[in-house]
């Protein structure tokens, strides 16, 4: 007889069922493998894209001074804006066209305005206006200013650059014919005076800014016997409403301007700004003046205000620096190692102060009713 013996009972479902798939994590796995690739990517670029720069260790000398402004000529001077911000980047549309900014500066006594959009050339066919950019995407606005420039170059670094990489950014940028400037170090600490004085590959700091100014930026370098000039901008990014309003936008620029916040501000156009020599308003000779430091840095007081007058600076075969000026200031100061003040002369368009044996540079501020001045550094040079 045949006997029916049951078996072992089953659980079907349970063989059936299989191991968790990791399809359902496939999110979760892209967005780590996208990770990972930016990872790897900004440790490349921050390992491969740095340069070691030297700086000098000891204050200038030298039996000969260098003045930048010895062969300025008369009293004429040209206004020239040299940070300003326009709608050609694709995700800044609702700001100024590079017309509407070249015309109003004109508007104001400028000669000349820099178009410095964030990571491109604005509108290069344009001939009238100088060339430059703004790099820098970085949340801490850790940004660079190249004026003259001849070609944009990618950000690299939109996370993190170490310094090194901040001075192969900078000498990349003098490669391509621009001369470097440190913009806005206060906004946000961007830039600490330590983190500046320990970085090369720049020319000028923006010590007059509308995120704030210090101009004894420039005697912790100066004193390093770095030769770093004095840099004035507007930053601008929008007029006041009073420009605006000669504008013909269109509708949808001045919702997106209202939003933003954008109108009925003052703006931070036409305050601060550099002087050079009469004649010198185009491209070619600014990036020659800027070169040799031969400008002065400006900040009025208030809109609608005169322009102070700069001074004619020269220095004696005796080493006296002699100032002369059509106005007369409420104060001139100079200035030397460590920003030692060598020397006060209250109200007066002439001042005299003879170099000793002990200075390494001499910088002047002119204070004058309607704005200050500050001049770059006379300096010791071997030969």
């Amino acid at each position: 007889m045949l006997f029916n013996v049951p078996g072992p009972i089953v659980n079907t479902e349970r063989q059936t069922a299989s191991k968790p798939s990791l399809w359902k994590y496939r999110y979760v796995l892209v967005l780590a493998s996208l990770l990972g690739i930016l990872l790897f990517y900004q440790l490349s670029v921050v390992l491969l894209l740095r340069r070691t720069i030297f700086l000098p260790s000891s204050p200038f000398q030298g039996p000969k001074l260098v003045n930048p402004y010895q062969n300025w000529n008369g009293e004429g001077q040209e206004k020239i804006s040299l940070h300003t911000h326009s709608d050609e980047v694709w995700f800044t549309p609702e700001r100024h066209s590079v017309s509407e900014i070249i015309s109003e500066y004109k508007r104001e006594g400028f000669s000349n305005v820099a178009i410095t959009d964030y990571g491109q050339i604005s509108e290069t066919e344009n001939p009238e206006y100088i060339r430059g950019l703004e790099w820098g995407q970085n949340v801490k606005k850790r940004h660079l200013l190249a004026i003259g420039i001849k070609k944009s170059f990618y950000d690299y670094f939109p996370i993190y650059a170490t310094r090194e990489n901040l001075n192969w950014v900078m000498d990349r940028m003098q490669k391509l014919g621009g001369y470097v400037v440190i913009p806005h170090p206060k906004l946000f600490d961007s830039f600490s005076r330590e983190e500046i004085s320990s970085l090369a590959g720049f020319q000028a700091v923006e010590v007059y800014s509308p995120y704030g100014d210090d101009p004894k930026i420039l005697d912790s370098l100066l004193s390093q016997g770095r030769n770093v000039h004095c840099m004035a901008s507007d930053d601008l990014h929008y007029f006041p409403e009073s420009s605006i309003k000669r504008f013909d936008q269109p509708g949808w620029k001045n919702a997106i301007q209202t939003l933003g916040n954008q109108r009925g501000r003052k703006g931070e156009s036409f305050l601060r700004y550099i002087v050079t020599e009469e004649g010198t308003k185009d491209q070619s000779s600014v990036l020659s003046a800027l070169q040799t430091g031969s400008f002065y840095c400006v900040k009025k007081f208030f809109h609608g205000a005169d322009d102070p007058k700069v001074p004619k600076i020269q220095v004696t075969k005796d080493q006296t620096i002699q100032l002369n000026s059509s106005e007369r200031y409420l104060e001139i100061r100079f200035i030397g190692q460590a920003g030692e003040v060598l020397q006060v002369n209250p109200d007066t368009s002439f001042a005299e102060y003879r170099f000793q044996e002990k200075d390494s540079y001499v910088r002047l501020e002119m204070i004058g009713l309607t704005g200050s001045i500050l001049s770059n550094a006379i300096y010791r040079q071997l030969f």
